[in-house]
């Protein structure tokens, strides 16, 4: 089955997770980190069929003879003369960007081809971080959060909230979990129980714990003075 084609970096964003878990259902032994090599090699097709700069003259009279094979992206230009290459060409996208109304051209959409080259370029630049990220990955030791998803989420959001982490919360809760080594399935639903199904009185929970523990130790050690 081919690759469901996304052209826009926030359509993509938004879909990275579900694409993720498609392709590692398709084989047990498919990761991460071969979900973005498959996809980079995808997107990186795409953005050379769209990465067309000019529009090539077609008429062969001779009065443009000079002008002929001058616009040409470099599928093109490998076609023209003959080299060989393994670049493949994306014919979802040469359907997209085709514009048989202009006249003495190819029929490129210059305007449609900058949008996609746009679009496909922040797609490879996102992907090319979490591949960064999943391969430098050992090179940070981890800490082991010893604590249920719910308890790590309402430590991250007391932190956020009181302004000790900046920055957008859904990142931030992805990186602390990466480096607390705990699997955040559903941030959303989990801040929504806390504000929902906790009772008056037993909002922060965790947090009262955190703050009993710090409480005890300190009376514990000015006990020793």
């Amino acid at each position: 089955m081919g690759k469901e084609l996304i052209t826009t970096f926030k359509k993509y964003k938004e879909s990275y997770e579900n694409r993720l878990e498609e392709h590692k259902a398709t084989y047990e032994d498919y990761d991460e980190l071969h979900f973005i090599n498959s996809e980079l090699g995808f997107y990186q097709i795409c953005h050379m069929t769209a990465n067309v700069s000019e529009q090539r003259l077609i008429v062969n009279n001779k009065d443009y003879t000079e002008y002929e094979y001058r616009f040409i992206n470099e599928i093109e230009y490998n076609d023209i003369y003959q080299i060989d290459s393994n670049i493949n060409e994306n014919y979802d996208i040469k359907e997209l960007i085709k514009d048989e109304s202009k006249w003495m051209t190819d029929g490129y959409n210059l305007e449609i081809c900058e949008q996609l080259t746009t679009s496909f370029t922040k797609i490879t630049e996102y992907l090319n971080i979490k591949k960064n990220k999943l391969t430098n990955n050992n090179e940070f030791p981890k800490v082991k959060f010893h604590g249920s998803p719910t308890e790590f989420i309402e430590l991250i959001k007391a932190l956020t909230e009181n302004g000790n982490l900046k920055g957008i919360q859904k990142d931030n809760i992805e990186i602390c979990s990466n480096f607390f080594d705990i699997e955040i399935k559903n941030p959303t639903k989990l801040i929504s129980d806390i504000n929902n199904t906790r009772n008056t009185g037993s909002e922060t929970l965790f947090l009262d714990k955190l703050k009993k523990s710090l409480y005890t130790y300190i009376q514990q050690q000015n006990q020793k003075k």
